[in-house]
């Protein structure tokens, strides 16, 4: 009985610290969150992982380079969304973080009605899941008006801090603007 009674005391510390183990994961997700719902996408892209931001930059800001005179479509507007106030040079020299702000006003710009409702939702976690020592899932809820759906996202220890992974692989994002700017 004493060998039950102590295993059952050293299972629940185990789960205790594990479940201590997550704050951090938690705070960087909604630290992300917070800010990506309401549009502030410089501020959300302090949370993602640096190495993630310049694998878009690299592959996306030379397919906007190159288009930025398209006339495809869409074209001009999604042009003005990605660049927003950067004008001239200024354009070629755009840091991982503008990058990844441009891209997302592009989405919101997209989805505007997305936007407006993301900026009322409320995001519950559901569970964090430790992946490896420097890798956790996230697994949350997001209410609307109601409604609820579920996503997850990764994060990624890296430096000593948590960082949100981005989802898209860059070079298919780049090859999608790709086609949008050939007007396909």
């Amino acid at each position: 009985m004493k060998k039950l009674i102590s295993f059952l005391a050293l299972a629940a510390l185990a789960v205790a610290a594990q479940a201590a183990d997550t704050k951090a994961v938690e705070t960087t997700f909604q630290r992300y969150w917070s800010v990506y719902a309401k549009k502030d996408f410089a501020k959300a892209a302090a949370e993602v992982l640096p190495s993630d931001l310049e694998a878009t930059k690299a592959a996306v800001l030379p397919v906007f380079l190159a288009n930025q005179n398209s006339k495809a479509k869409d074209g001009p507007e999604v042009l003005a969304a990605f660049f927003g106030k950067t004008v001239g040079k200024a354009r070629d020299t755009m840091s991982a973080a503008e990058v990844f702000a441009g891209l997302n006003r592009v989405v919101a710009a997209g989805s505007p009605d997305l936007f407006e409702v993301l900026k009322d939702a409320t995001v519950s976690i559901i569970f964090v899941r430790t992946v490896t020592e420097d890798e956790a899932e996230i697994h949350f809820q997001v209410m609307v008006r109601g409604q609820g759906d579920t996503d997850a996202e990764t994060l990624v220890k890296k430096d000593g801090r948590w960082w949100v992974k981005i989802k898209d692989d860059p070079k298919q994002t780049a090859e999608s603007f790709k086609g949008l700017f050939a007007g396909k």
